[in-house]
């Protein structure tokens, strides 16, 4: 118990004191990282893919995609956050910038990814329009956000299932309690409403996390 409320707390002055080092460790929490990653690999993008991702934080998810795509450019509001992602990937390329005004021309990209980008923005209309407008026709779009519903009970399981301890188990505690989640039906009308089609879902981390990926018709 005291464990637990070590790390409980070493989370909370991380988030008021140094938000940055809190992001760039959980960032690089096996279960995190690995789920983003899962998630990149699924959309199948192609080798040649310029890929864009928004809120890449400190650019691990933006390493991996630079590794499997032609190129891959991260962007994040946070200029900390740039700092480091180009501190530890100084080859890619990282922007700082904003979801609903993204410095990229129409069209730019081949696909557009971000995760726990749209929970957390008020004008989700205008992020996912931004979205939609820099990625190019016929490519892809996918968001990856925590799943409204998703249990206390259900919590547990999955840190039991993953053998989370310590840090690791109280910074998924911390994501389940205290990041904005949304459901399907909300995220599947705001890409319907922006134009977008051949929408579909999947869940990830047994059903804390959801994506919600569709195509930019030509």
């Amino acid at each position: 118990m005291l464990e637990k409320i070590f790390y409980r707390v070493q989370i909370i002055l991380l988030a008021s004191l140094m938000p940055t080092l809190l992001f760039n460790k959980i960032n690089r929490l096996t279960w995190y990282k690995n789920t983003l990653r899962i998630w990149a690999d699924d959309q199948r993008f192609g080798a040649h893919s310029k890929v864009l991702e928004v809120g890449c934080a400190s650019g691990i998810l933006t390493e991996h995609l630079a590794s499997t795509c032609r190129t891959a450019v991260g962007v994040d509001y946070s200029a900390k956050m740039i700092e480091v992602a180009k501190f530890n990937h100084s080859e890619i390329d990282f922007l700082v910038a904003n979801v609903l005004d993204l410095p990229f021309a129409d069209n730019f990209f081949d696909n557009v990814i971000a995760a726990s980008v749209l929970n957390i923005v008020e004008d989700k209309v205008k992020a996912v329009s931004e979205i939609f407008r820099t990625c190019k026709k016929g490519g892809v779009v996918s968001v990856l956000v925590p799943l409204a519903g998703f249990s206390d009970l259900r919590l547990d399981l999955l840190q039991t299932s993953l053998k989370n301890t310590k840090f690791s188990s109280a910074a998924m505690n911390a994501w389940h309690r205290l990041a904005p989640k949304m459901n399907v039906n909300e995220i599947t009308s705001l890409f319907k409403q922006t134009g977008l089609i051949q929408i579909a879902t999947k869940p990830y981390l047994q059903g804390m996390v959801i994506a919600v990926s569709a195509t930019k018709p030509f």
